[in-house]
């Protein structure tokens, strides 16, 4: 009796997959990673690009970074990489291809504890150098830093000549705060009485509320204020693929750069620069 009833099961399950309909694991996959700050946005508009696409399916794991995404689809093990920075002439001759995706303000973000609503460039430098090591509230100015070689690192460098000795003291200082990826910097913000970062305005959007986003020389970030030149400090986010990437991968960056992908991008902060 036994083995009647294993036979039955045994020819209901291979009639199952005759006439069951397709699976997800029969639809096409698009494996996405890069910088956090871009994943944030990308995961929104994976959504609504599933929705319209039901044979591809999108995956994305914990944010490995832009370098090491930029590496992963040289490998074949992404697809599509969202990158904050350019690629290298190396990783070019290496088959990859890129175009620009967007920009997006590198935001002074602070503690929601922190009740300063804006701030000017030559005091935010000196609270890095820790020239200035309270906040007009009285908080302690916790600041947060990204590594040396970062590319958020980079442009903070750039904002002035103030800041880029503000940022060089700040690095040479033991009491900060080091965030090694953009989440990591994010939930420094969030958790620390007093922090403070410039990191990507995308990142505050995807969780509002969580952090302050202060006004800076008198300008919101904001996508508005990037579009008109007013807030000039901005980071670039770039998309990067292989020659030989699959078919949905173009699709997909069809959609990012559509009117409904370029509204959707814009809520969480980002301002699509990209080919219509």
């Amino acid at each position: 009796m036994a083995s009647f009833v294993k036979a039955v099961l045994a020819v209901a399950a291979v009639l199952a997959t005759l006439v069951s309909p397709p699976t997800a694991s029969a639809a096409e996959t698009l494996r996405i990673n890069g910088t956090g700050s871009g994943l944030v946005v990308i995961k929104p508009l994976a959504e609504a690009f599933q929705k319209e696409n039901r044979g591809i399916v999108i995956e994305m794991e914990k944010s490995l970074g832009s370098s090491a995404a930029i590496k992963a689809v040289s490998h074949h093990a992404l697809d599509l990489a969202v990158s904050g920075r350019a690629l290298k002439p190396a990783e070019s001759a290496e088959g990859l291809i890129q175009q620009e995706w967007g920009k997006t303000p590198l935001a002074v973000l602070a503690n929601r504890g922190v009740r300063s609503k804006d701030v000017t460039l030559k005091e935010l430098a000196a609270m890095y150098a820790g020239s200035t090591p309270k906040w007009p509230g009285g908080e302690l100015v916790r600041v947060v830093l990204r590594p040396n070689e970062d590319t958020d690192t980079k442009l903070a460098h750039s904002m002035s000549p103030e800041m880029d000795r503000g940022l060089s003291a700040a690095q040479g200082r033991k009491d900060m705060l080091l965030g090694i990826t953009d989440n990591e910097a994010y939930d420094f913000v969030k958790k620390t009485e007093g922090a403070v970062g410039l990191m990507a305005l995308t990142l505050a959007l995807a969780e509002p509320n969580s952090v302050n986003v202060l006004k800076l020389d008198g300008v919101q970030p904001s996508v508005a204020s990037v579009a008109s030149g007013k807030y000039r400090s901005v980071k670039e986010m770039h998309l990067v693929t292989r020659k030989d990437a699959p078919a949905a991968v173009a699709k997909f960056v069809k959609f990012l750069n559509s009117k409904k992908g370029r509204s959707i991008a814009a809520r969480y902060g980002l301002l699509v620069t990209g080919a219509k």
